[in-house]
C-alpha cells in the first residue's frame, strides 16, 4: 500500500499544494491557478497526454459524470475566471481533487491501485464551521474519480482543517513561551481577511471578511486608466513590499508621451495611496466591529 501526504492552501492567488510519501521525506511543492470551469469530457480529452508531460499545467478530474478542468487549463484553454466572492468551500472538492492528481502524478504513485491519503486542508477562519461537510464530500469523491491517469481511487486516512494562518500561530506557540496568553494572528490575503486566536493549539473567535489583496486593487483600477488584474496586481504588489522602487508602476504604463507618463504615474501613486489607506481603515472597522 503507498502513501500520500499533502497540504492544500486553497488560495485565490494560487493553490498551493505541499506532498511527500512518506513523512521522512522532505516535502516537495507546486503551484496551480486557482480556477476551475466545468466542461464536457470530450472537451478535456486531448489533453490526457499533455498531464504526463506538465501535470500541474493540464489538470483535469472528473467525478459524478461530471468534468472541470482546473489551474491552467482553466484559465488559459477555458478563459475561466475565479469568483471572488463565493465562499472558497464551493469549489474546494473539484479543486482538491485536481491537486492530489497533480501530487499523485510527481510523486509517482502508483495509480492503478488504492493508495493511502493523509490530507489538511487550509480555509478562512470564517469557513471553518464548513469542515465536516467538506469531509464528508471528499470522502465520498475520493472513492473512485477521473483524471488524466485514469480512474483514482483513495483511502482518505487522515482529513484536517486549519484556518489560513494557522501554520504561523502553531510555530509561536510551539517556539515561544507564551505562558497562560493567548495569540492573535491577523491573516492578509488575495480575496479576504480573516483573525482568530489561538490558545493550547485551540483556535477561538473565528472571523473572516471579504477585504484582500483584491479590494485594493479594484480600487485602483476604479481611479486609473484600463489596466490589466494580473499586470496591476503584480506591480503594485512589488511596489508596496518596496516603496522606494517605482520601477514594477512605470513599466505598466500605457502612455508614450513622457509628459502624459509623469502624469499617469502620479496619478496611479495617488490612487494606490487612497486604496491602501481606504482598505485599512476598512479591515479596522471589520475587525473591530464585526
Amino acid at each position: 500500500m503507498e502513501y500520500l501526504y499533502a497540504v492544500i492552501d486553497y488560495g485565490s492567488s494560487a493553490l498551493k499544494v505541499f506532498y511527500s510519501k512518506e513523512l521522512t521525506d522532505a516535502p516537495q511543492y507546486f503551484m496551480m491557478q486557482p480556477e476551475i470551469i466545468e466542461v464536457s469530457i470530450d472537451d478535456v480529452q486531448e489533453y490526457r497526454q499533455n498531464f504526463n508531460l506538465d501535470p500541474a499545467r493540464y489538470a483535469f478530474i472528473g467525478t459524478n459524470d461530471r468534468y472541470y478542468a482546473t489551474g491552467e487549463l482553466a484559465q488559459e484553454v477555458f478563459r475561466s475566471t475565479l469568483n471572488l466572492t463565493e465562499p472558497k468551500s464551493n469549489n474546494a472538492i473539484g479543486r482538491t481533487l485536481a491537486a492530489i492528481t497533480v501530487a499523485a502524478r510527481l510523486a509517482q504513485i502508483d495509480v492503478g491501485k488504492k493508495f493511502r491519503l493523509f490530507l489538511s486542508c487550509l480555509l478562512p477562519a470564517g469557513e471553518l464551521v464548513d469542515r465536516d461537510i467538506l469531509e464528508a464530500n471528499l470522502r465520498e469523491a475520493f472513492k473512485n474519480f477521473d483524471t488524466p491517469m485514469g480512474r483514482l481511487q483513495i483511502n482518505l486516512k487522515y482529513f484536517n482543517c486549519h484556518p489560513e494562518g494557522g501554520g504561523l500561530a502553531l510555530f509561536y506557540e510551539e517556539h515561544c513561551d507564551l505562558a497562560d496568553r493567548q495569540l492573535g494572528v491577523i491573516m492578509m490575503g488575495h480575496r479576504n481577511s480573516s483573525c482568530f486566536v489561538i490558545q493550547n493549539k485551540i483556535y477561538r473567535r473565528l472571523r473572516s471578511t471579504d477585504l484582500g489583496f483584491a479590494t485594493i486593487v479594484n480600487d485602483i483600477q476604479l481611479a486609473t486608466s484600463a489596466y490589466k488584474d494580473k499586470t496591476i496586481t503584480a506591480a503594485v504588489a512589488t511596489y508596496l513590499n518596496k516603496e522606494d522602487d517605482k520601477t514594477p508602476l512605470i513599466k505598466m504604463l500605457l502612455r508614450n508621451n513622457p509628459t502624459a507618463r509623469e502624469q499617469e504615474l502620479d496619478k496611479l501613486l495617488k490612487a494606490i495611496d487612497l486604496a491602501t489607506r481606504k482598505f485599512w481603515n476598512s479591515l479596522l472597522i471589520a475587525i473591530l466591529h464585526p
